[in-house]
């Protein structure tokens, strides 16, 4: 199991990791450059205090991935640190991995994709759900990969508060499969699904890559993000991020265009061939459940959208299936959702 790299001086290039033995058959590869945590600590140094011109040269994009650590956080969850190019920064994925998984095999698995909302993370899905219990049961890889706090799935047109035009969308469907299908058996099918800000971009990845995945299924998402209030709100999310309101997208007025073409609801007929499940909640808690201020109304505004994409589908004769579950903008309810969804994610990729 590859744990972390050793440290590397000022003027020295990366380290190899060293290789322990392991039953899935992990461990470096030749052919791809890992950096230490103690290397990137001193490359982030050298980029804060560095002249302006050492800096844009420093931060010109990496010609590949690199892995830079590889840990198990049980027996079943592999977490990746990789440096992007698309990102220009480290970056976590975590994959749950199937029984019998070997990295180093000749079998390639299914694979599964599970996006976290705004203000979250990858281990969301892991501390939040019983995902993992459910993965134990699939012949599948399923992939929790990072999209910052608010990078909504896309590639961003201005830079974000590090200084960065963040590349999302060009790393989770560009960068990451390569990764995933050289070094840890990816294969087909795939699915994609997500939860808020991740249903938004689990419906409008299958949209932009049209036969990418088998099925799409969004919890709660925002599914009609040019629908009066939306740049609103939005813009709102992205200023308590301490982000720049048009660094996403441009302006809704003068950027309509591209606003248009990140939005699920103007994008519906390239789902044709995808199979879509839309969940959202009811917008009043279930006995039991937390009572979060404001998360009635952001659900309300959710389901809202969510009717909207699923009415357009089903205008242009391809019909969503819906559900309604009890709940709001909360966990529990996307718990629900899950259960209720997850026969439809299994059969549609035959890993039941």
């Amino acid at each position: 199991m590859v744990r972390h790299g050793a440290a590397f001086r000022r003027g020295e290039g990366p380290k190899k990791l060293p290789t322990e033995p392991n039953p899935a058959g992990l461990g470096p590869d030749p052919t791809m450059t890992y950096v230490s945590p103690e290397g990137n600590r001193d490359i982030a140094l050298l980029l804060l205090f560095a002249p302006r011109g050492v800096v844009e040269m420093r931060c010109a994009p990496p010609s590949s991935t690199e892995v830079v650590a590889e840990s198990w956080l049980d027996d079943r969850v592999l977490e990746l640190k990789l440096r992007s190019a698309s990102l220009q920064r480290v970056v976590t994925v975590a994959l749950l991995t199937p029984r019998d998984w070997n990295a180093r095999g000749n079998r390639r698995w299914p694979t599964l994709y599970f996006l976290h909302g705004a203000d979250d993370g990858p281990d969301c899905w892991i501390h939040k759900t019983d995902l993992p219990a459910r993965a134990a049961e699939l012949d599948a890889l399923v992939v929790l990969p990072e999209a910052g706090p608010m990078g909504f799935y896309s590639d961003w047109l201005g830079p974000d508060s590090h200084g960065v035009v963040p590349r999302w969308e060009s790393f989770h469907l560009g960068e990451l499969p390569a990764v995933l299908a050289q070094r840890y058996a990816a294969g087909g099918p795939r699915a994609v699904a997500g939860v808020s800000m991740g249903g938004h971009g689990a419906i409008r990845y299958a949209a932009r890559h049209p036969g990418l995945f088998t099925v799409a299924v969004s919890y709660s998402g925002l599914l009609h993000t040019t629908r009066a209030g939306m740049s609103a709100l939005i813009g709102w999310l992205m200023v308590r991020q301490r982000e720049r309101p048009f660094a996403l997208w441009g302006s809704p007025w003068r950027s309509r265009q591209r606003w248009r073409a990140h939005d699920p609801y103007h994008l519906a007929s390239a789902l044709r061939g995808t199979r879509v499940l839309l969940t959202a909640g009811t917008g009043r808690p279930a006995p039991g459940d937390p009572r979060v201020r404001g998360s009635g109304l952001m659900e309300a505004v959710v389901a809202a959208s969510t009717a909207d994409l699923a009415g357009r589908l089903a205008a242009l004769g391809m019909p969503a299936q819906l559900l309604r579950v009890p709940g709001t903008h909360d966990w529990p309810t996307w718990q629900r959702a899950l259960e209720r969804s997850w026969p439809f994610v299994a059969d549609a990729l035959k890993v039941a």
